[in-house]
């Protein structure tokens, strides 16, 4: 079992843990990828997941890939925890909002996330950073954030953690607001219901429903990239490798 589940959290779930079949660690990748990538974390007696998420030319899309892994592995007796990065924080909070399948999930992890989407969206200097796809430059602050009602995630905890790091050469801070990773301002990675600059994702301002700052309110010196795995090791699910 995770530490981070809290007692009154795990009893209220639907599926009494007594009674699951299996717990499997859902990883869900970030813009422009097709999966999370080669490197899991893993926790013992449970099974991680390279959830197939594309990301590269519609949040529908992705949306109807991640409620199909939902189905596939967080119903009947079955456990789910849901480790996202970047987008994939904004594709798993469309998905809680726009499907009511009650899906047994402890809680979502949430590193560098883009849910409240990227004032980069629009400019290329996503694409360039991560590659290049059609969905970089549909990820704005506007279509993420009027795309969905992020207050509606059936009351799925989303723990979140972010950076204060640039990604050299681009001038992001002139752009994004307050603190930033160089892709996401923490008003999105803190999942703050406005895009007002913050210093820190522990700021007492408006979040989304079930939206919480987990672990630190900040790494001062971590990029995007490197958030990636951050909340995998801070979770125990990897011993080396960590930022």
């Amino acid at each position: 079992m995770k530490k981070l589940l809290p007692l009154a959290l795990a009893v209220s779930l639907a599926v009494p843990l007594s009674a699951q079949a299996d717990v499997f660690d859902i990883h869900v990748g970030g813009i422009c990828s097709t999966d999370f990538g080669s490197t899991l974390g893993h926790w013992a007696g449970e099974t991680s997941i390279n959830a197939p998420i594309d990301q590269r030319d519609s949040m529908a899309t992705a949306t109807a890939q991640m409620a199909a892994t939902l189905n596939t592995y967080c119903t009947g007796g079955n456990l789910c925890y849901v480790y996202v990065y970047s987008n994939g924080g904004a594709v798993m909070s469309r998905t809680l909002a726009l499907f009511s399948t009650p899906w047994n999930i402890g809680y979502v992890a949430a590193a560098a996330s883009a849910e409240g989407g990227s004032e980069l969206g629009g400019t290329g200097v996503i694409g360039s950073v991560f590659g290049g796809c059609n969905l970089a430059g549909h990820i704005g602050t506007s279509d993420h954030r009027n795309g969905w009602n992020h207050n509606d995630s059936h009351g799925v905890v989303t723990g979140m953690v972010a950076g204060n790091g640039w990604l050299a050469p681009f001038v992001q801070s002139a752009v994004l607001p307050g603190h930033d990773d160089g892709a996401v301002s923490e008003a999105s990675a803190g999942g703050y219901a406005t895009t007002s600059g913050r210093s820190s994702i522990c700021e007492g301002a408006a979040k989304y429903a079930n939206h919480q700052a987990w672990f630190s309110c900040e790494y001062g010196s971590l990029n995007h990239l490197d958030m990636k795995l951050k909340m995998v090791c801070n979770d125990g699910g990897l011993t080396t490798g960590c930022p």
